[in-house]
């Protein structure tokens, strides 16, 4: 029980026990101050009384008194009014039964009032005639006492009430700040950053928060100086210092990260040359040229973020640019570069550039899981000589007849949807582990083709990108992997799922998820993680939304593909996946550098920092893992630590 629910109880009983003991006391005084009252009315009524019947009393003649008598005793005050003589005998009486109105019946049986019977003297001359009793009635002693004790506790009740609303919002605002201590301390557990702005009047509560701000910063100022230090770093290394682009160096390793993945392993690259962009220079000025060169760059990123397509924008050297997106078709590719051009041919013009001296043409060339980045390069340069030919401000698409599936758009939706009704869309499985026992499987997708041969994801993923069926294709995957579950036809232990980040955009696609991922919860007894792509278009709430959903139903999560960018690791302050998998060349090349010991740790203070486990993907031989477990990472994964093995 909170110590909040603890006050609270305490106080209302505290209440009731005060009230109570106030009531009670109440009603004693009431009581015999009724009674009391009772007893002198009687007794000023038998002495006046007594006094008008002195001179009207004869022994041969009681009608007067008799008279006098029923006159007073008709006014309903009295139970009963009695004259005896000296002996005790009765002379008058008179008497009624106790009449109590308004006045509950267990309340009667609660007090049991009895009124006091007060007396006086008659006396004729010096001689004693008798004794006249009079006996007030307890009706009106109830009846006063009933409705005075009511609106008493009524009183009471509404104090104690007032009394019980102002300790508990008294409560609520003195324990919010406690409240807000305990939310930073499981936001902590949960490794994020909370700082209280509002600070408490109360000097304990205070100082409690001052501190707690305190160390929730310094852990927060540790990460971001360590994330700094990283993106610094980055960008000496993948940076082109002049246009603020990746380089060379950093296209070629996101290139291999693609090839070496499975859903990732086929796409487009673009090819964009300048035809001697730096003799621009002579004309414009260094610092004219130099502004020319970023908005070139910023028209690449820019256009490429706008798009709905996600990939790399690089600069490869003084006069070529680049534009690496994986899982898309060279014909998708074609309006975005249509619109990049126009956006050149605009800049030019504004900086007032002789169309004659810009030369821009651009290729397009589509890359497979087998493709080399050489091969590709040198098919991006022949592909583009034939893009000069057509003229200033063009492109060429490279068509290779030996592709694998060409058929039209309609017909590609038509074969999906099959596949899913038919469930040709099956499993493969890797081993991810380290020494320390963690383990998981990672499922990959595979197609069944017409003729049996079990197809990658490169195979049909660009295509049902093109046709917007990733989120559909997910939500197929979620329920079929929770309807195969109870058959154990899955390995035994925890899985790890891919979903795109198509699934997340809409409400409804959402709401769908959510109830596939609670029937793999219910029909598993492992804790399994789904995994999104590491991609800089996805909204970071709606990565919020799905992580407490997936906390909620006992999933983990992590990202794929994750980036050692600035822009990943800004994604960490506000989000603690349980581990994030990084490409091992990427891994190796980034931290192999001369004084690249400070980067490397600061990457291991923010992972240890928010409790995420780094896992290198794509360990193809034994040199890679030895220079991993050399840079200190010991969860691997790739076709050196397990083979994929397709399931069914």
């Amino acid at each position: 029980m909170t110590l909040f629910k603890q006050i609270i109880i305490a106080t209302t009983l505290f209440s009731f026990v005060i009230f109570g003991a106030v009531g009670y006391l109440n009603f004693k005084s009431l009581n015999t101050y009724i009674a009391d009252q009772l007893g002198a009315n009687a007794r000023h009524t038998a002495n006046s009384l007594g006094l008008a019947l002195k001179p009207v009393i004869d022994p041969n003649d009681m009608s007067m008194a008799e008279t006098m008598i029923n006159s007073m005793f008709d006014s309903g005050y009295y139970q009963n009014i009695t004259l005896k003589g000296v002996d005790d005998e009765i002379l008058i009486e008179r008497a009624q039964d106790i009449q109590v109105v308004s006045v509950p019946e267990w309340f009667l049986n609660l007090t049991k009032f009895t009124a006091p019977i007060e007396s006086s003297e008659i006396m004729t001359g010096w001689t004693k005639f008798g004794t006249l009793y009079v006996q007030s009635s307890a009706g009106l002693a109830y009846y006063e006492l009933y409705n005075n004790m009511k609106e008493m506790f009524g009183f009471l009740l509404a104090m104690m009430v007032l009394a019980i609303c102002a300790t508990y919002f008294g409560l609520k605002t003195i324990f919010r700040p406690l409240v807000k201590v305990r939310n930073q301390a499981e936001a902590i557990l949960d490794n994020k950053f909370l700082i209280q702005d509002k600070i408490p009047f109360t000097t304990d509560l205070r100082q409690m928060v001052l501190a707690m701000n305190s160390m929730v910063a310094k852990v927060q100022d540790i990460f971001e100086q360590e994330a700094k230090t990283l993106d610094r770093y980055q960008e000496l290394l993948y940076k082109d210092a002049l246009s603020g682009m990746y380089n060379r160096r950093y296209f070629q390793t996101k290139f291999n990260e693609y090839i070496a993945s499975e859903e990732y392993s086929s796409g487009s690259m673009v090819l964009l040359s300048f035809k001697e962009l730096a003799n621009l220079k002579k004309n414009l000025g260094f610092e004219k040229w130099q502004s020319f060169v970023i908005k070139i760059a910023n028209i690449l990123e820019t256009e490429l973020e706008d798009s709905k397509y996600s990939g790399v924008a690089a600069r490869l050297n003084d006069d070529d640019f680049t534009l690496l997106m994986p899982a898309v078709t060279s014909s998708g590719v074609a309006t975005l570069i249509e619109s990049i051009m126009k956006e050149i041919k605009k800049e030019s013009e504004n900086f007032d550039i002789d169309q004659n001296e810009l030369l821009v043409n651009a290729a397009i060339v589509e890359f497979k899981p087998n493709s080399g980045l050489k091969t590709i390069l040198t098919t991006a340069d022949i592909t583009l000589a034939d893009a000069k030919e057509l003229g200033n401000f063009k492109y060429k698409i490279f068509k290779d007849d030996s592709a694998a599936l060409i058929i039209g758009k309609e017909k590609y939706r038509d074969l999906i949807s099959k596949s899913m009704k038919n469930d040709k869309f099956k499993f493969a499985s890797q081993k991810v582990g380290d020494e320390n026992g963690f383990e998981q499987y990672e499922l990959y997708l595979r197609l069944v083709d017409d003729e049996g041969k079990w197809q990658s994801a490169s195979y049909f993923m660009p295509m049902v990108k093109e046709l917007d069926l990733s989120a559909t294709l997910d939500l197929h995957i979620l329920n079929r992997i929770a309807e195969i579950l109870p058959n154990k036809i899955l390995p035994n232990g925890s899985l790890a799922i891919n979903l795109g980040k198509e699934i997340l955009t809409s409400q409804d696609s959402f709401i769908r998820l959510e109830t596939a991922l609670k029937r793999i919860s219910a029909n598993s007894k492992f804790k399994n993680y789904i995994e999104i792509p590491n991609k800089d278009d996805m909204s970071i709430q709606s990565i919020v939304r799905l992580t407490q959903k997936l906390k909620e139903l006992g999933f983990g999560f992590g990202f794929d593909h994750f980036g050692l960018d600035a822009k990943s690791i800004e994604k960490l302050k506000i989000l603690s996946p349980d581990y994030v998998k990084i490409q091992a060349g990427n891994i190796i090349d980034f931290f192999s550098e001369n004084g690249s010991e400070q980067t490397r740790r600061s990457l291991e203070v923010i992972m240890s920092s928010k409790g995420i486990k780094l896992i290198a993907i794509g360990v193809e031989n034994e040199e890679q893992k030895n220079k991993l477990i050399e840079l200190g990472v010991i969860n691997m994964q790739g076709f050196y630590i397990d083979e994929i093995k397709n399931i069914g």
